[in-house]
């Protein structure tokens, strides 16, 4: 140690001062002259002044790592705050992004919701019209149906009437014919026989005529129906 030879001669100082007042033996060993005090001290001052530049050396470089440190600690803050701001304008731009997006998402489905609004809207209003024309078709083709069952009922009734009142001139006709061809000679026979013939052809001929069939008339009721529509 740098201290050793100091303490060493501070302890012969202070065993001499209290061999002095005792008045006790000597200290052991020789005493130091006044140049060998003097030699001595200033090789410990030069002692002293080296450890003092190591330590001055030592402290220098503590204080040169300490700035270097520091350094290294400010660029470090330095590089986090230009971190950290570009880091907030990066979320910040995408917040925007997202806001935009976000209101054009929402416009777009209002816009869809409004038109499927309007279209079932429109759907609604375009069954409503096709159950009404549907409606009036079916009341219209009903009435038609009772219309052409009343005039097929109107048609028998006459058809029936027309042939009675047919079948009865005919029957006339026939009873006052019959009456004349009694009178006529014996050569008019064939005559009266061909006559008789004709005459019931005729009469079935004009009751078929006057006959009505319904189906013929509702068959033709419905293709002029639908030349109509």
């Amino acid at each position: 140690s740098y201290f050793a030879p100091l303490a060493f001669y501070l302890s012969n100082l202070a065993m001499g001062k209290k061999g002095k007042k005792k008045g006790g033996p000597p200290p052991a060993g020789v005493a130091l002259s006044i140049q060998e005090e003097f030699t001595y001290m200033s090789l410990q001052v030069e002692t002293l002044e080296r450890e003092l530049q190591v330590k001055a050396a030592h402290a220098e470089e503590a204080m040169r790592s300490e700035m270097e440190i520091r350094a290294k600690v400010e660029q470090m803050e330095e590089d986090f705050l230009a971190e950290q701001s570009t880091t907030f304008a990066v979320t910040a731009d995408m917040a925007r992004q997202y806001k935009a997006l976000q209101e054009e998402l929402i416009w777009q489905i209002n816009s869809l919701e409004t038109q499927l609004t309007n279209q079932k809207e429109q759907l609604d209003m375009t069954n409503h019209t096709l159950e009404e024309l549907i409606k009036d078709k079916t009341e219209d083709i009903e009435g038609k149906d009772k219309q052409i069952q009343h005039l097929n009922e109107r048609m028998n009734e006459m058809s029936s009437e027309f042939a009675n009142m047919l079948s009865e001139t005919l029957e006339l006709m026939r009873t006052q014919i019959g009456e004349k061809l009694k009178d006529s000679t014996e050569d008019s026979e064939g005559n009266r026989v061909e006559f008789a013939q004709r005459l019931q052809d005729y009469s079935q001929r004009a009751y078929n005529a006057v006959s009505v069939n319904p189906r013929a008339i509702t068959d033709r009721g419905g293709k002029s129906g639908g030349d109509g529509a």
